[in-house]
């Protein structure tokens, strides 16, 4: 359906030629657009969780316009003539070039809505480097990546601003849709440096002691460097969102008051901070100062929950599994 749909947008503007859409025919334009980019965000939530190979493919989006402002897209006006006129107002960014603006470090200004068609984007560029053979020596690659994906957090503060009909209880004070697009921000700059491949295949057949024994043997997968130290602040803003929202009230409200995004993308985050905590408490190497102030940074966050001879690996790891046995997502907590 969704394909028909694209493919009968595509032969309505070939028709159209150069002309401007009418308002109605905007519109028609527009939803089916808005469809097809909720599919594939949705496809890629797929790919994250269960390392799905994704069903729509790069190049079926390269000349798609990305999705409008929610001003433009609820937009009443008299006549056609002040349509023309607003619509001249927001230019039209194609799929293709936004992208390329990123690996370019170039800053974008589009909609909010878009930001998150990016993010995806960006974060199925990571899984299909991750699954390359030559990943562990392109590092080419993966600087350009890194760079794609600052430039994407950069701009953030380019987004057009959106009128936000139901507000949510978040830290996050703008758009809803921003909000759920850092959530796969943070599990792209974590996917980049550490691949959980394992553990997401476990998780495909729901076998709790299969899950278990991948994500215990993926220890050697959480490197101890200077980018892991970046990757750590990000697992550190995802639970501190969790502890200051309060802990019980996020594990039973997130996926219906936020969006099922987040349990879903801080998975492994919080498999990561886990055994990166694990190896600092239990390698012979000594902690690096760097590792050491990261390590106490997060022991505060949780001063209240443990004493002093606590091992904070093992209250990071309780607090998130008791905050998944809260609520089931995707059939995914059960184990």
């Amino acid at each position: 359906m969704v394909a028909g749909n694209r493919y009968e947008l595509k032969l309505r503007q070939e028709a159209r030629g150069s002309a401007k859409p009418t308002r109605a025919e905007w519109i028609e334009d527009e939803g089916c657009r808005r469809t097809y980019y909720a599919v594939y965000i949705f496809f890629g939530l797929l790919t994250m969780t269960y390392n799905h190979t994704p069903a729509l493919g790069f190049n079926e989006l390269e000349d798609l316009q990305l999705p409008s402002t929610e001003a433009l897209w609820n937009l009443q006006v008299p006549d056609e003539t002040s349509w023309h006129e607003q619509l001249g107002k927001y230019p039209a960014v194609v799929f293709l070039e936004a992208h390329e603006n990123l690996f370019q470090g170039e800053a974008t200004t589009y909609s909010s809505f878009a930001t998150r068609v990016m993010i995806n984007a960006l974060f199925l560029e990571v899984w299909y480097h991750k699954r390359s053979p030559e990943a562990l020596q392109d590092v080419v690659t993966e600087y350009k990546l890194r760079l794609a994906l600052e430039t994407w957090e950069k701009s953030l503060g380019l987004c057009e601003p959106e009128p936000v009909s139901a507000p949510l209880s978040a830290p996050h004070k703008g758009h809803p849709l921003i909000f759920n697009a850092r959530a796969m921000y943070r599990n792209a700059r974590t996917r980049l440096e550490v691949d959980l491949k394992p553990v997401q295949e476990a998780l495909r057949y729901h076998d709790p002691y299969e899950v278990a024994a991948a994500m215990s043997n993926a220890r050697d997968r959480v490197k101890r460097s200077s980018e892991m130290i970046k990757v750590i602040e990000e697992c550190y803003d995802c639970i501190e969102t969790a502890v200051i929202q309060g802990v019980r009230w996020v594990a039973r409200t997130s996926p219906t008051n936020w969006s099922v995004e987040h349990p879903l993308c801080g998975m492994d985050l919080m498999i990561v901070l886990s055994l990166w905590l694990y190896r600092l408490e239990h390698d012979e190497e000594p902690a690096t100062p760097e590792e050491g102030a990261m390590y106490y940074k997060v022991r505060q966050l949780f001063a209240k929950d443990s004493d002093d001879s606590c091992q904070v690996s093992s209250v990071v790891a309780k607090l998130w599994g008791s905050m998944l046995d809260e609520v089931v997502v995707w059939g995914l907590f059960k184990v």
